[in-house]
């Protein structure tokens, strides 16, 4: 089919078009037209000036030819040179190594062909030592040489010494390899007498030879020749020249021309005419001279003496007028060449006297006709193609839009026109496809846009696209798009506008060959194409229904749809790779909780409690749109930064030691110390009885002995069962209480054994300062020591506002000691089990968690995860920790995780220092915290009146926690004016007041 018709076919779909013809015919008559009247207007200086054209044209020719020989020979004389240089770094010797290093040789050769005047390379030795080294470009040459074969290289090696008659000949193919070696008589030839040897050996450098007949093919050439750098052999490089004859023959500016190529001496290089025979003179073979070419036009052209070397002159031979020109050749070094041309003038302006007459008798006449045709049609192309580029303007002005429809009786305007609108369509496409994959973060909605562009992007009807399962065992169907499908014998497919019927499809099509898995309408096509990732690994398969027609049954349509089918996978690729990063991270984050959780089985679940809790408080309030300080909505990157933000709020508690957070008793340390106290009361029950013992021995009267020994031990045990029920710890521990915790500790025991023994390398460390006393020694029954007090040492915790390393505005009171082991000093702690420096350390894991999650490269969706995880301590009055934030500072999310941490600690029953409160209690508790400052009173109504607790009661607390609730009461505690309200942004809450800009500096 021809293009035109194949123009018509691709065009033909849409509304009847009119009429056309060949824009190339309409041209062509345009162009002919042009000429014509171009003749017509210079007929009058018609003759003078074909005659000056046709000079000019000689000479422009002869000028050229002669350049075009010395660039050819100067390339071929470069390229040698550049090679037989190399070559003299790398020369050879028989003996020694010509077998191992040849074929590496023979590379600089590689192949042939990037060498193709190449005759042969010596490497000729003082001693009479020759390599020979001869590329067989040709069948003629291979069977010349009786070559095996594969052979492309024939290597000639003779060997030194005046008797050695013979020598080698060693045949390689393309790899190098030897093919075969056979022994020759030797050629009666001495290279060390030829001039190419002497002279190289005489001068440093690359020289060059005078043009002669090479003696092992008989073909003109020159040879280039240098000494090696061993001093003892000369490179040399045979170039053939013969090629120059069918060089001179191909540019003959007309039949009868003459051109030859000759040397000072008269000797012949090239010639266009038939070769004449190598002459042999002085028992050498020469070239031919111009005598024996018996060719009197160059034999009278080489005498004369020419004004300029770059004019061509007239001269009469034999009654014959013809036109001469003589151009210097200076490429070969300083061997001179001449090139000859010679043109007979029955050649040159024949032709010119003929058609002038023909030209001048058309011209006239058809210069009136095709001036009037060439306006209309003219005008009529210009207006179309005006249109036409306006269209394309507004292309390159990033105007995508359709163009608009404009019919022409010209063909291929009318298909330029129709090209224009589709590649307006295919634009639009590619980038509505490009913004849905960049834009939509929904896989399955951003598959369902890039496969309706996709579809209208490749004019099919209808198409789907199947993604692997979550197990990888199988297809699902991922999303459609395209026309209703109807079955072939017309009965509707399975639902309305569902091309394709099956929902899942088994990994077998994705493995060739790909049969047809959808429905399709009679007389169209599927193409099923399998989409993989980067490393090749299936992703799921795109099917395209579309119409049997021209277009699509090309293979330039189906390379179409794999290439969109590769945009497809890409995007594809790169949102599993982002769900699945999310995915990853996302179980990090509760790894972390749970391993915090498991870290303690007395706090187990507090870090998956309150995110439940917490998540399911702004969720409340994202699906109603509101919340109590007005218009409430979410976007998925704030969802997801609070979701994070919940999960990881109790974080730096992996930095917490786990016997403070554990601690269950006051005197708790890594053990509970309560029974190093017991053992001194069973010691002073002993020492009651050792008393009655001795008493008795001293006559004293056993009864009144016995009353006093048990009365002692009485007193012990109600000392010793008031000291342990001060170790619980409580709510409260009173003034009098406390009193008699140090008055306790004044009673005194006697120790026999050494406390400097079995220590630990930090515990002796603690009691080097302090002497030990001789033994024995009376102690006290509870000890406060010097060692028992931990310092923090050389960098104490940047937590308090002036310190300099404090560079996250945290504003707290840090203990003087890092922990104090004392035993009066844990007993008399008045609330909880934990001392002043223990709650410090709990309190810390605030610190630890935003220190850590400000160290990670938050994206910017993310940035205020670290502010949501860690401020879940502060309170609205800016009493809490760990940077007092007021409610200037605090967002609703903020206040929100405060809501969700109280209540879950208040309700958890899993704390080993605490009995877990009930519902109503917990509730009325908070409902305090929310009057006095501590909570937001507005979201603590929210709470209550929308009863997001009831669903965490119900599936966290115990059924006996679960009491009736009274709204009305709790609501009647908050208090009726409203908090300040939320920060404009949230950034405000990175931002310190006034007064605490100095911790944030």
């Amino acid at each position: 089919m021809s293009d035109t018709a194949s123009g018509r076919a691709q065009f033909s779909a849409g509304p009847a078009r009119r009429l056309t013809v060949s824009l190339s015919l309409l041209l062509a008559c345009i162009i002919a037209a042009a000429i014509f009247i171009s003749n017509g207007i210079v007929m009058w200086q018609g003759w003078q000036a074909a005659h000056r054209a046709m000079l000019h044209s000689a000479e422009e020719m002869a000028v050229n030819m002669s350049q075009t020989v010395d660039e050819r020979v100067r390339r071929t004389i470069t390229a040698a040179g550049s090679t037989i240089h190399r070559l003299t770094f790398d020369t050879l010797r028989i003996k020694t190594d010509l077998y191992t290093r040849m074929p590496r040789l023979l590379r600089y050769l590689n192949p042939p062909q990037n060498m193709p005047l190449l005759s042969a390379v010596y490497t000729a030795y003082t001693d009479g030592e020759k390599i020979l080294i001869r590329p067989l470009k040709t069948d003629e040459e291979r069977a010349a040489n009786n070559a095996p074969t594969g052979a492309i290289y024939l290597v000639q090696v003779k060997e030194a010494g005046g008797n050695n008659k013979t020598s080698q000949q060693l045949f390689y193919n393309k790899n190098y390899v030897l093919l075969q070696k056979r022994t020759i008589p030797s050629p009666d030839y001495d290279a060390t007498t030829r001039p190419w040897f002497q002279a190289a050996m005489q001068a440093g450098g690359p020289q060059l030879s005078a043009p002669y007949v090479f003696f092992g093919n008989q073909q003109a050439g020159i040879t280039i020749s240098e000494r090696a750098q061993d001093g003892l052999s000369v490179i040399g490089l045979d170039i053939e020249l013969s090629t120059l004859d069918e060089q001179l023959h191909d540019m003959q500016p007309t039949p009868n021309s003459e051109i030859a190529i000759v040397t000072t001496n008269g000797r012949v290089l090239a010639y266009t005419g038939a070769a004449s025979q190598l002459q042999a003179e002085d028992g050498m073979i020469q070239l031919p001279t111009l005598k024996s070419l018996d060719v009197p036009a160059l034999q009278d052209l080489a005498k004369m003496n020419l004004p300029s070397s770059e004019r061509v002159a007239g001269f009469n031979v034999r009654g014959q007028e013809w036109y001469g020109l003589k151009a210097p050749l200076t490429s070969i070094g300083t061997h001179k060449l001449e090139l000859l041309v010679a043109i007979p003038d029955s050649d040159l302006l024949q032709q010119v006297r003929q058609d002038f007459m023909s030209q001048s008798l058309w011209a006239v006449a058809a210069a009136l006709l095709l001036m009037l045709g060439g306006w209309f049609v003219g005008r009529h192309i210009g207006q179309k193609l005006s249109r036409l580029t306006t269209q394309a303007q507004r292309l390159a002005h990033f105007d995508f839009s359709a163009p608009p429809q404009g019919g022409s009786s010209i063909q291929e305007l009318e298909m330029l026109s129709d090209v224009l609108r589709r590649m307006s369509e295919t634009i639009r496409n590619f980038l509505t496809t490009v913004d849905a994959i960049g834009n939509e973060a929904q896989l399955d909605v951003m598959l369902k846009q890039v496969l309706q562009q996709t579809v209208h992007a490749t004019d099919c009807t209808a198409g789907a696209v199947y993604l692997l399962n979550a197990n990888n065992d199988g297809l699902r169907l991922a999303a459609m798009a395209g026309q209703q499908m109807v079955r072939e014998d017309g009965s509707a497919a399975c639902a309305e506008d569902t091309p394709f019927c099956h929902d899942t499809l088994s990994l077998s099509v994705l493995t060739p060959p790909h049969p047809p898995v959808g429905l399709r309408r009679a007389g169209e096509g599927q193409i099923a194409i399998p989409l993989s990732d980067r490393q090749n690994k299936p992703l799921g398969l795109l099917l395209l229904n579309y119409s049997n027609d021209e277009r699509h049954r090309g293979m330039a349509f189906r390379a179409f749809a794999t290439q969109i089918s590769g945009a497809l996978s890409a995007a594809i690729e790169t949102r599993q790779l982002v769900d699945a990063q999310r995915d990853l991270f996302e179980g990090f984050v509760h790894l972390i909780a749970d391993a915090i959780d498991a870290k303690s089985p007395y706090t187990g679940g507090h870090c998956r409690r309150v995110p439940e809790l917490a998540i399911n408080f702004v969720n409340r309030m994202n699906a109603e749109g509101h919340s109590p300080y007005g218009p409430y909505e979410l976007s998925a990157d704030e969802r997801h930064a609070f979701h994070l933000g919940a999960w990881l709020h109790d974080c730096g508690k992996v930095t917490s030691p786990e016997h403070i957070i554990d601690k269950a008793t006051k005197l708790e340390a890594i053990h509970n110390r309560i029974h190093e106290v017991r053992t001194r009361f069973e010691v002073l029950w002993r020492d009651a009885q050792i008393a009655h013992l001795q008493r008795l021995q001293q006559g004293e009267d056993a009864a009144a002995s016995e009353a006093r020994m048990q009365e002692e031990q009485a007193h012990l045990q109600e000392e010793f069962a008031f000291l342990a029920q001060c170790n619980i710890g409580g709510e409260f521990m009173s003034d009098e209480a406390i009193a008699r915790v140090q008055a306790l500790s004044q009673r005194t025991w006697t120790r026999h054994f050494s406390n400097r023994l079995g220590l630990s390398r930090e515990e002796e460390a603690r009691m080097s300062d302090t002497p030990e006393p001789p033994l024995p020694v009376q102690e006290n029954l509870l000890i406060d020591r010097p060692d028992q007090q931990l310092q923090w040492g050389p960098k104490p915790p940047p937590v308090t506002r002036d310190d300099p390393a404090n560079h996250y505005g945290f504003d707290m009171q840090r203990p003087s000691l890092k922990g104090n082991l004392g035993e009066v000093h844990n007993l008399t702690v008045r609330r909880g089990t934990l001392t002043e420096e223990e709650r410090f350390h709990i309190n810390d894991h605030v610190t630890q968690t935003y220190i850590m999650l400000k160290a990670l490269p938050w994206p910017e969706p993310l940035r205020r995860v670290p502010e949501i995880a860690a401020t879940h301590h502060e309170r609205m009055d800016g009493k809490g920790y760990p940077r007092r934030l007021d409610a200037n500072f605090l967002t609703l999310e903020d206040r929100v995780m405060a809501i969700a941490d109280i209540f879950e600690a208040l309700t958890a029953s899993d704390r080993p220092y605490k009995t877990a409160k009930r519902l109503s209690e917990s509730l009325r508790i908070m409902s305090f915290m929310a009057r006095d400052g501590h909570l937001d009173p507005l979201l603590m109504r929210y709470f209550l009146e929308h009863q997001v607790w009831a669903d965490y009661a119900a599936r966290f607390m115990r059924p006996e926690q679960c009491d009736d609730v009274d709204l009305d009461a709790l609501l009647a505690l908050l208090p009726r004016s409203a908090p300040p309200p939320l920060p404009p942004e949230a950034d405000t809450a990175l931002t310190p007041a006034p007064e605490q800009q100095l911790a944030f500096a």
